[in-house]
């Protein structure tokens, strides 16, 4: 049998951060992609995403950096301190341009998933709508059907799943595997900063910790106008159904970030009072997921390919999750659009996979360890030893972040591709 060669052209389920990465990489090189997209074209996504300098390299490479730079809220580093004292205890940097050529950007996933489907329009690459995918047909070397939940289907050369932590795709690939819910939730809103006056030399973002757990607090949004306020909770699991009930109930969630305000200081207190104003919005419930590891994220023929949340959603505690998602469409795309057709694809997307899972594997106990940051004293203590770390946040906290945020994907896939063609020489 001929090993297939690697795709012309591809279908992306998923018109979000990695599916639309990934068309653009692949426009550059001449490849051409189209996306089927469960929500409206006016969708109002709510929440925001903290952009460190490995996602932004990326950005940069595909034209979309200078785009929402202004956008956003510019920052180095979290402070995280303990309340009332407010001692700080380490600080967390997203970015620092003098170590890793780029400062982080909060900012709002509306804002970042209109500019980059802009983009997409712009270089007249299709995005169809209200179009929710249920199943794959069949799927051979030529290529795959499959269908929507309105009866119709569609082919394609290649599929790519980026349709996110519930993935569909996925479901296709591994049946059995569902996400796995960690034990923890975010409980987070947000507000006008001007609602808050706070001292100049007060550090923002910050995690302050007490005795009954953290709050995250940062700006966000075009010159940081707006913060976001965030708090973890250990809780119970529940159904899908049963996290969307909680989220109905708003009067329930508003009481249970200010259940114990006399257990904060003033500050807090006044953070705490904003969920009940009615210039809070994006009142949210995060529950704390990861997808269980996989040895694969493609089918048997190479035609079928999960990235993204869909292939290794983590929690977000190191702000990962979307950083991680422009690393597996850049890197893919940059493969794709660089493998000579001498090699095999099934070996490529092999070696590919491997060098992803590796990262992820890394990324995974750097979110862990971070999460034990925001825990209660109680919980911290039933945590291994190896999990009780603490921030290096010496030159940046390069001894801990370089490795994550330095990384040179082009370097990376150049050296993977490379080590294929030897192989098939050989």
């Amino acid at each position: 049998m001929v090993s297939p060669s690697a795709p012309k052209s591809v279908t992306i389920i998923g018109a979000s951060v990695g599916g639309l990465t990934l068309a653009l990489i692949l426009k550059r090189y001449g490849i051409q992609s189209r996306f089927f997209e469960l929500r409206d074209a006016d969708h109002d996504f709510d929440g925001a995403v903290s952009l460190t300098p490995n996602a932004l390299r990326v950005m940069d490479a595909i034209g979309a950096y200078t785009r929402i730079q202004h956008q956003g809220f510019n920052f180095e580093a979290m402070t995280f301190m303990t309340d009332p004292e407010h001692e700080v205890t380490g600080k967390l940097y997203f970015g620092k341009k003098d170590v890793y050529e780029y400062d982080g950007i909060r900012i709002t996933r509306k804002v970042l998933i209109h500019e980059l489907r802009e983009m997409v329009i712009e270089a007249g690459i299709e995005i169809h709508y209200r179009k929710k995918f249920m199943k794959v047909i069949s799927e051979d070397d030529s290529g795959v059907e499959f269908e929507f939940a309105d009866g119709s289907r569609e082919k394609a050369e290649t599929l790519i799943g980026a349709d996110g932590i519930h993935s569909k795709v996925r479901s296709y690939l591994f049946p059995d595997i569902s996400p796995n819910y960690g034990g923890f939730l975010g409980l987070t809103y947000c507000f006008p900063r001007e609602n808050i006056q706070l001292d100049d030399d007060f550090p923002l973002p910050v995690s302050l910790r007490g005795q009954h757990g953290s709050f995250i607090i940062t700006p966000q949004a075009e010159n940081g106008k707006e913060i976001f306020v965030g708090r973890q909770y250990k809780y119970e699991p529940q159904e899908r159904e049963g996290w969307a009930a909680m989220l109905r109930d708003k009067q329930a969630l508003v009481n249970m970030l200010q259940r114990d305000p006399n257990g904060w200081t003033p500050l807090v207190q006044a953070f705490q009072a904003q969920a009940s104003t009615p210039d809070a919005h994006f009142l949210n419930v995060w529950p704390f997921y990861t997808v269980p590891k996989m040895d694969h994220w493609h089918s048997s023929t190479g035609k079928v390919i999960i990235i993204g949340d869909s292939a290794h959603a983590i929690p977000p505690s190191a702000g990962q999750g979307a950083n991680q998602a422009f690393e597996d469409a850049y890197s893919l795309g940059l493969l794709l659009a660089t493998l000579d057709d001498k090699a095999s694809w099934l070996d490529a997307l092999t070696a590919w996979e491997a060098y992803r899972v590796e990262r992820m594997d890394e990324v995974l106990r750097l979110t862990n360890r971070l999460m034990t940051l925001r825990m209660t004293e109680e919980e911290r203590a039933n945590m291994p030893e190896d999990m009780r770390w603490e921030l290096d946040w010496s030159n940046a906290g390069k001894s801990q972040l370089g490795w994550l945020y330095l990384v040179d994907i082009d370097h990376d896939v150049e050296n993977l591709v490379k080590t294929l063609e030897e192989k098939t020489q050989n």
